[in-house]
């Protein structure tokens, strides 16, 4: 008798059925849309607090101060008095500087300010050749030569180096837009000149800033841009303790006098004005250093942003948490989103029109104390901090165990025999392991590490306790007894804990080792590309275990196949909905591997045009939920409408371009993945091969799927290299977790079975 989860009869005995079944995986599909739409056309803010009602009010006032470098260890009570006071009392937040390089000079936050996207000052100011290693001075605008106001000077040139850079950044259109309006603009300072010039560099109204805003300057227009200049840079890596004591007092006694400068501010504020505060850049100007010395910019970090008064679309700022429709993260804001708000104050219709940032509002009350909201906020930018320093070393750590281990393992089992069992053993334990590690990672934020006095202790200890504890639960269930029982709890754990968090807001993702960095600035909720990767690996295993157990079970094929359909369409609907996973690549990637693995549960033949077909609606798919995001409000729309709108204004295929650029520029970053991961993905398509090793054969004799769910997961993640700006981080990241899972099932296989026989081997050969 054969066993039921086995191929059963030949293949091609099959194919009637194949037929008979096109028409139920049509209707599958056609289900998988009509669950899809309606969450697909949802808003992401849905699940936030409601904003509230939006008035238009073209006589509101707004003040914004921006002082570059201000972050929330400066802002202490001895310190900084007036902002330390109003964390506590006002809203409150982290603001995220990040434009087009990492690091972001006192130019650039001005200039993004002035586009409403990432834009950066020269790359070559000084004419050297080579780019710059400091931040220049916003330069003092000049008269204007032929009417009122003042041009900044350089304009064109600025203008220039937007067009080199792939963010279709307009320098100008904050200016032009509130001219277009009629709306008065005032600003006060060389880089609020920036922030307000127009397309051509005219400002119209213009002060110098003296440190006294006497005179009803505050209140002559409903916009006003103040430059109080930024804080002193830290003392750069490497630099002595007299250097680095010079550094911090220079630092604190210029921060001591922006406080001042505050403190004037708000007594002279007119009533009902909002004011924003914002450390908009990493580093003000920086002497330029000399050749054999290492850059005086800082490394790029989260800086402050405070807001009270009247919010732009209803109600006051209050002990509350900063927030935007751009980061859907309470406490963090981004750079690009002051541009939107500065145009919702002025009465401006559709204020993220050729934007990218929405405007600030609140999200929840904080704790409403002075120092626990910045003890709490100081602990987001550590985390920050500790993401940038430890995610790679923390990726690298995954690979490197399963490697040295699988080679001890190779090494053991060529010098002796009789112990073999616990070899494979072993290999089987640390296989399932590393493989919890990444879903670890994310529980671990569960314990709010960064507010400890040891983040770090708290951090890995957490993430070592959830992965034994996981690996345990995964080996010592009755499932241990199937190859793939394992594998399948800990992929179905991680594909279960990872589409509840981005469910509830991404809480998990937010500064984990694996997930969401507020200093990358690339996505703030939803699946970034690596906890994508993570997912998907996970969701397929987890389906590819389900429908053999349904097989070992009894079940049929047709009913196994639903169900590994079934959980297809619940993770590409984890994947894209706006409220969830927001992932427009996503769906692209995820579409044609599970098409792959439920052709093979059902029996079907792979074929070329078959997966063409996926791959097509896959992408019909696509078109069709960015249209019905497309048609909500600008403030409203996900990454989708985003990319439709880029569709009908022409700058598609610079978006395109962009995200190819990045995906092919993962491979000059890390050029050991360009190499590594193609190779190991001819590495595994050589051993799964038909009439390949007999490890694998054996594991397909317990796991008739394993072959399938293979393939699947190396489609998926060719095809996440294609669609993601994260390019070959993807696929990397999806063997990290992948292959884990699949050397826990190929380890435990060689323990309950002999090689299979000629007959076996050809029973459970795929059709050709």
């Amino acid at each position: 008798m054969e066993r039921a989860g086995s191929t059963g009869a030949h293949p091609g005995a099959l194919r009637p059925r194949v037929r008979a079944g096109s028409a139920r995986l049509a209707g599958l599909l056609v289900a998988l849309l009509a669950v899809l739409v309606p969450l697909l056309t949802a808003s992401p803010a849905a699940a936030e607090t409601p904003a509230p009602a939006t008035t238009s009010d073209p006589q509101q006032r707004v003040v914004l101060l921006g002082i570059p470098g201000l972050s929330w260890p400066d802002i202490t009570a001895e310190g900084m008095p007036t902002l330390y006071g109003l964390a506590g009392s006002e809203a409150a937040g982290s603001l995220t500087v990040r434009t087009v390089s990492d690091r972001t000079c006192v130019v650039d936050g001005w200039l993004t300010l002035s586009s409403g996207r990432r834009s950066t000052d020269l790359y070559d100011s000084d004419g050297d050749g080579d780019g710059d290693r400091f931040c220049r001075q916003p330069p003092e605008p000049t008269s204007a030569p032929d009417g009122p106001g003042v041009v900044v000077p350089g304009w064109e040139l600025l203008q220039e180096q937007q067009d080199d850079n792939s963010y279709n950044a307009e320098i100008g259109l904050l200016g032009d837009r509130l001219a277009e309006a009629g709306v008065c603009a005032t600003a006060i300072g060389p880089g609020a000149a920036m922030a307000l010039a127009d397309s051509t560099g005219r400002v119209p109204a213009y002060h110098q800033y003296s440190g006294d805003l006497g005179g009803g300057l505050l209140s002559q227009c409903p916009v006003t841009v103040v430059d109080l200049g930024g804080l002193p840079n830290p003392a750069p890596r490497g630099s002595d303790d007299v250097a680095v004591q010079a550094a911090l007092d220079a630092r604190r006694a210029t921060a001591a006098t922006v406080d001042q400068q505050v403190r004037r501010v708000i007594d002279q504020l007119p009533p009902d004005t909002a004011l924003l505060i914002a450390g908009l850049a990493d580093s003000a100007a920086t002497p330029v250093p000399l050749p054999d010395e290492s850059s005086p910019i800082p490394p790029a970090g989260l800086r402050a942003a405070l807001a009270l008064g009247p919010i732009a679309d209803g109600g006051t700022f209050g002990p509350q948490w900063l927030t935007s429709s751009s980061t859907l993260w309470p406490g963090l804001v981004q750079l690009t989103d002051l541009a939107p708000t500065l145009l919702a104050y002025a009465g401006i219709d559709e204020p993220a029109r050729d934007i990218v940032g929405r405007p600030w509002r609140a999200a929840g009350p904080h704790p409403g104390s002075s120092a626990a909201t910045v003890s709490e906020l100081m602990g987001v930018d550590q985390a920050a901090d500790i993401y940038r320093d430890q995610s790679g070393p923390f990726f690298q750590i995954l690979g490197g165990l399963l490697v040295v281990v699988c080679a001890a393992a190779l090494l053991a089992l060529r010098r002796g025999v009789w112990f073999r069992p616990a070899v494979l053993r072993v290999v089987q334990v640390v296989a399932v392991m590393v493989a919890a590690a990444p879903v670890a990672s994310y529980l671990a934020n569960i314990t709010r590490w960064w507010r400890y006095d040891q983040p770090n202790t708290v951090l890995w200890i957490s993430i070592v306790v959830g992965t034994v504890a996981l690996t345990i639960v995964a080996l010592a269930g009755p499932w241990r007894r199937r190859v793939y029982g394992p594998p399948g709890v800990v992929a179905g754990v991680t594909a279960t804990v990872l589409a509840v968090d981005v469910a509830s807001g991404s809480s998990l993702q937010q500064s984990s080792l694996l997930g969401l960095s507020p200093l990358v600035a690339g996505r703030f909720y939803g699946f970034g590309n690596i906890p994508f990767a993570i997912f998907v690996v996970a969701s397929l295993v987890a389906a590819a275990a389900l429908g053999q157990w349904l097989l070992d079970t009894g079940r049929s094929r047709r009913f196994a196949a639903g169900a590994v359909a079934a959980v297809g369409m619940i993770a590409v609907v984890i994947d894209g909905a706006p409220q969830a996973g927001a992932d427009v690549g996503g769906i692209l990637a995820a579409i044609p591997g599970f098409a792959v693995l439920v052709l093979g549960t059902y029996g079907a033949r792979i074929t070329i045009a078959r997966l063409a077909l996926a791959a097509a609606g896959a992408t019909v798919l696509f078109g069709l939920f960015a249209f019905l995001d497309w048609l909500r409000p600008a403030g409203s729309r996900t990454h989708f409408g985003s990319f439709f709108a880029d569709v009908l204004s022409g700058d598609a295929l610079t978006v395109i371009l962009r995200k190819g650029e990045a995906s092919l520029g993962t491979l000059e970053r890390w050029p050991i993945y360009g190499w590594l991961v193609p190779a190991a993905f001819l590495l595994i398509l050589w051993l799964t091969r038909p009439d390949g090793e007999t490890a694998v054969s054996r594991t397909v004799q317990q796991w008739s799927l394993f072959r399938y769910l293979v393939w699947a997961a190396l489609l998926t993640g060719a095809a996440g290299f294609a669609a993601n700006d994260s390019g070959i981080i993807v696929p990397a990241l999806l063997l990290t977790v992948g292959v884990p899972l699949g050397m826990a099932a190929v380890a435990a296989a060689q323990g309950l079975t002999p090689s299979p026989s000629p007959a076996e081997r050809e029973l459970l050969t795929p059709s050709q």
